[in-house]
């Protein structure tokens, strides 16, 4: 009889006091204390699925309240330390352009073609990397590290070899994909052997790739930064020995700076696979699946590939693009097309603060559905937004006011400065709604829509950047800063098909969409 009472006086307390999500996390505690003080013998085994349904409550209650400021201290945990991996990796590449720059025209210009051709092979690995990054942080936010693993593992197992054929034919081939570029016979004498040492860099970049997808997806941004600071300190110290011949070794100019580059690209794959797997200290500890490396598994790849490659082909998409706006610049000249090279470079001081938010949206947004989480997801969201505005307006006044400086950092050539601080000045219109719209597209990618980003992409490139690039130089032969006014409305045409695309899909509430997590039923005593 006292067990009977004890049920009845539970049942009518929780009907009593039926707490909503919203109840703190304190008056949830409270209430389960006293739940608890009822509950004895065989009461204890009837009201086990009560019991069970209140610490639900109570983790939900729990879960959903979440401070606006703990979320931003979680998002700039995640950026800043992507910024500095970015400032380290842009320094170096202005560090590197800038010896280069110190070269001939001719020299600077074969380093710009031979470091899109690499890039677009590159673009397939980043592309892949964004799926790993996309499905193993929703894995992730499940709290299934076990399957995070598995998927970067199933991704060095398929991707890494690939690398080693793009290899392969990069150097057996080398004069043939810089023709797709140019068939200037002076830019093909300096191109040819500097594409061909770079191509032996492609496995360890996807290693890279992978490795950095593998940590940000669990949130971890410092570990990466602290491998690109390694990469790039490799890369300039050897540019620095081997470009000019300091400390006695010969000087090799561009020859140089790609020996420089692939050995830092080795180093930081090999260091990034040892932080994986150290014993001690590996990002793995604690995750074993089981399973054979090099065994297969078709729903993994399944996620990887589905995500990935759409990603990867919007990234080829622009590569692909660049072959025919390269084409198009040089037709200017060799002058024309070396002061775009510095002046993409010049932009990329501005965008190094940036580069993270694709990342970021794209990893947290994963994260925040992975856990069936609709208020982290909107206040990542929003607080992302609010960021890039904020940097966004920093970055223009950059480059609308310092873009001579800019160039100056990067040559001492004044015909070439001249170039490239119009397309500066001109790039600063095209911060705003460049930056917002990785943020979109990130979270619409991580939403599950996969292919949108890509249509975007080949919308604003293709069909506005390239057609308008080629109608300005090839058909009624404009000056170049039309190319660069055609460049700067390609990101205002993509940030507005996404935010068309953002809003009338409901992106925004993707999470209350979504069935609930499964719940395991409590055990039975």
């Amino acid at each position: 009889m006292a067990n009977f009472c004890g049920i009845f006086k539970v049942n009518v307390f929780i009907k009593k006091h039926a707490l909503p999500q919203s109840v703190p996390c304190a008056r949830i505690n409270l209430f389960l204390d006293i739940e608890r003080s009822f509950l004895s013998g065989r009461a204890a085994l009837l009201s086990g699925r009560i019991l069970s349904h209140s610490r639900l409550t109570r983790q939900r209650g729990c879960h959903n309240m979440h401070n606006k400021k703990e979320v931003s201290r979680q998002i700039y945990r995640m950026l800043i330390p992507m910024i500095l991996e970015n400032v380290l990796t842009t320094s170096a590449s202005l560090v590197t352009t800038a010896m280069v720059g110190r070269l001939t025209a001719l020299e600077i210009s074969a380093q710009g073609v031979g470091g899109r051709i690499t890039n677009t092979y590159l673009s397939l690995f980043k592309g892949l990397a964004i799926g790993v990054t996309v499905v193993a942080a929703l894995y992730f936010g499940e709290g299934r590290r076990d399957k995070c693993r598995r998927t970067v593992e199933q991704a060095f197992a398929t991707a890494v070899p690939l690398g080693l054929v793009i290899t392969g034919l990069v150097a057996a081939f080398p004069t043939w994909f810089i023709k797709l570029f140019t068939s200037d016979a002076d830019i093909l004498s300096y191109a040819v052997g500097y594409l061909r040492i770079l191509s032996f860099s492609l496995p360890f970049v996807a290693i890279s790739c992978f490795v950095t997808a593998a940590f940000q997806s669990q949130g971890n941004t410092k570990t990466p930064m602290v491998i690109a600071g390694i990469v790039n300190v490799v890369n300039i110290a050897l540019g620095w020995l081997l470009i000019f011949g300091n400390m006695g070794l010969p000087a090799m100019g561009l020859t140089g700076a790609g020996i420089a580059l692939v050995s830092a690209q080795i180093a930081g794959a090999a260091i990034g696979l040892l932080l994986l797997y150290h014993k001690r200290i590996g990002l793995f500890l604690g995750s074993e699946h089981g399973k054979k490396f090099f065994s297969l598994e078709s729903g993994y790849l399944k996620e990887i590939y589905t995500t990935g490659l759409p990603a990867s082909c919007e990234n080829l998409l622009w590569q692909f693009a660049t072959i025919i706006i390269s084409r198009v610049i040089l037709s200017y000249g060799t002058n024309s097309y070396a002061a775009y090279q510095l002046g993409l470079q010049a932009e990329g001081v501005c965008d190094m603060l940036s580069v993270g938010f694709i990342t970021a949206s794209t990893t947290l947004a994963a994260r925040a559905i992975g856990q069936r989480d609709d208020q982290l997801y909107k206040m990542y969201f929003k607080q992302l937004i609010r960021i890039s505005m904020a940097i966004s307006i920093f970055t223009c006044a950059v480059l609308f006011f310092c873009p001579r400086l800019l160039m100056s950092l990067l040559t001492d050539k004044q015909e070439l400065i001249e170039i490239g601080m119009k397309y500066v000045f001109i790039m600063g219109f095209a911060q705003i709604p460049q930056n917002l719209s990785k943020i979109l597209n990130g979270t619409i990618r991580s939403a599950g829509h996969k292919y949108m980003p890509m249509v975007i992409s080949f919308t604003g490139i293709w069909l506005v950047r390239v057609v308008l690039c080629c109608l300005s130089g090839w058909v009624f032969h404009w000056d170049i800063v039309a190319l660069w006014w055609a460049i700067a409305l390609d990101q205002l045409v993509r940030i507005a098909f996404s935010a068309v695309f953002f809003w009338k899909k409901r992106v925004y509430n993707t999470v209350q969409t979504l069935p609930p997590l499964h719940e395991k039923e409590p055990a039975q005593l």
